[in-house]
């Protein structure tokens, strides 16, 4: 019998227009039609899915390209679960061409309405095709999810050569229930924001939490026989020794969701009750390494504009582990990138990659250290050296070398303020002169979780909070927020962080009116965080 697909989704053509709109719209990179192609032999999914699977094409990108050459509308609103689900449809088809029933004939919910495999697959269990609607991929999936549970995947690449194969992860042999869930797990912390996730082996069960704006929150307990095999699922993924449980091990692996890139950091430790887990998600989103993107404002904004002008001297940024110091030193490589400047990098990880830096990861079986680094990178013409913690006083003192000898230093340091960071070069032997010399410019910051905008309490400040405002010199608000909880902030009572930083130039210490404890007691004051998140800084 003749067709019934429409008309205008017939043959190759329409996703050629596709991919030529994509390109000359600017959403498309050709270079990355290279990494897809291989691929699809392998997958028997279109290049459209194939690109934005492994992370060169966004979702937005390709439902909009998918949109302009049909006409069908993309669907943006919550779709409820159907009373019953067409059984001659295979879960595992509608998965691999990301399509979706929505109900017993309709509509199609399609990432690509343009594949061939999708429309012909619905047409034969059908036979006919429904109204279509396009659906984004990452909305695809959490409503496949729904729909179909036990059948989730994620895609991931090898920790060598992921750029060029593409391994999916759900889809090995051994231990496929233990492949989904590890899956899944992955996905919901990458839809959530988190920067980790911990899997801990306890006496009677396996603990897995999410670290969400600074904070652990617990997700599941699962039974200890399944220890195990989730941390030799993760030990798969990030490339490590499947026979040793008795050492740390640490690996690195890059895998695609809801079409973008995550650089995944893997730490295993083998505690008494068994081995233990943390997976560090890097994300990169558009514009979060740029000074504009991070929210820096008013005089940490001028000056850190500054410094990346400068062209020797020493910029060290303190605060505690997890306080964004290094990502605010890839901001300022970014600045720099297309000045014509040979950068380098010394980093312990390293945690995201630029092509305008080379990049060094220290390694001790290999014998790099940051100082032994360091002292290669000033035989290596460098006009730019970025030391990703200083630790020790070797590496304190061939940093200031560097930055004396007419090279631009950032680094990062552990220390409670700016303030402080003198204090800690010059216990580490820096003789104080040659502070004075290099440093051109130091910074402090934390980072402060906000409280939920949906669910915020108010109520009179207690007399405790009263004499903190006076003590600095503040007028006390009439009202104090709290955190509440509800559905928006998933009963926290927060949502999202903001970071606060203070500058100084040279190594004098910062100004007091742009202090850390001013603008904490300034963010109470504006009901945007409560003061049981900055009782750290204020005492």
């Amino acid at each position: 019998m003749d067709s019934l697909w429409p008309d205008d989704l017939k043959g190759p053509a329409p996703e050629s227009a596709a991919l030529e709109w994509l390109t000359t719209s600017g959403l498309l990179d050709p270079s990355g039609l290279e990494q897809a192609e291989p691929l699809i032999a392998d997958t028997g999914r279109s290049l459209l899915l194939t690109l934005n699977q492994i992370g060169v094409l966004k979702d937005g990108d390709l439902a909009g390209a998918c949109s302009h050459v049909t006409g069908h509308p993309v669907l943006r609103d919550f779709v409820p679960v159907p009373d019953t689900l067409p059984d001659d449809i295979n879960p595992g088809f509608l998965r691999d061409v990301q399509g979706l029933l929505l109900g017993p004939f309709g509509p199609l919910a399609a990432v690509n309405p343009l594949d061939a495999r999708l429309l012909a697959g619905i047409e034969f269990a059908l036979g006919f095709v429904p109204e279509i609607v396009i659906m984004e991929a990452g909305d695809w999936a959490r409503t496949y999810a729904r729909f179909y549970p036990d059948t989730v995947r994620l895609d991931g690449f090898g920790q060598e050569d992921h750029d060029a194969l593409a391994i999916e992860l759900a889809d090995q042999d051994r231990d496929a229930p233990i492949v989904r869930q590890v899956a899944a797990w992955l996905s919901e912390a990458a839809d959530r924001g988190a920067s980790d996730v911990h899997f801990d082996t306890r006496r009677s069960a396996l603990e897995v939490q999410y670290r969400i704006d600074g904070i652990l929150q617990p997700l599941s307990r699962e039974p200890k026989a399944s220890a195990a095999s989730v941390i030799a699922r993760i030990k798969v993924i990030a490339d490590l020794d499947l026979g040793e449980r008795n050492r740390s091990q640490d690996g690195r692996a890059t895998i695609a969701v809801r079409g973008r890139r995550l650089d995944i950091r893997v730490s295993i430790i083998p505690t008494i009750d068994g081995e233990s887990a943390v997976i560090r998600l890097l994300d990169r989103p558009d514009g979060l390494l740029t000074l504009e993107g991070l929210g820096f404002e008013g005089p940490v904004a001028y000056g850190l504009e500054d410094i990346c002008e400068r062209r020797h001297g020493m910029f060290v940024v303190a605060g505690p582990t997890g306080s964004g110091k290094t990502t605010t030193l890839y901001s300022c490589l970014e600045r720099l990138k297309g000045r014509g400047l040979k950068i380098l990098s010394v980093e312990d990880p390293v945690e995201y990659h630029f092509d305008h830096v080379s990049q060094v990861q220290i390694s001790e079986k290999a014998g790099r250290s940051f100082a032994g680094a360091l002292r290669a990178f000033l035989r290596h013409d460098p006009d730019v050296i970025l030391v990703g913690e200083i630790r020790d006083p070797e590496t304190a003192m061939v940093a200031v070398q560097a930055a004396l000898s007419g090279h631009l230093v950032f680094a990062t340091l552990h220390a409670i303020d700016a303030a402080r960071i003198r204090t800690r070069l010059t216990d580490m032997g820096v003789e104080p002169f040659k502070l004075d010399a290099c440093l051109v410019g130091s910074m402090a910051q934390r980072l402060v979780r906000l409280l939920c905008p949906h669910c915020r309490q108010d109520s009179p400040p207690t007399d405790q909070e009263k004499a903190v405002f006076e003590d600095h010199g503040l007028p006390v608000p009439a009202w104090i927020y709290r955190p509440s909880g509800c559905g928006e902030c998933r009963n926290e009572g927060y949502a999202g962080r903001t970071a606060l930083a203070e500058f100084a130039y040279g190594s004098g210490a910062p100004d007091k009116a742009g202090s850390l404890i001013l603008q904490a007691l300034a963010l109470v004051s504006d009901g945007r965080t409560s003061t049981a998140e900055i009782a750290g800084l204020v005492g």
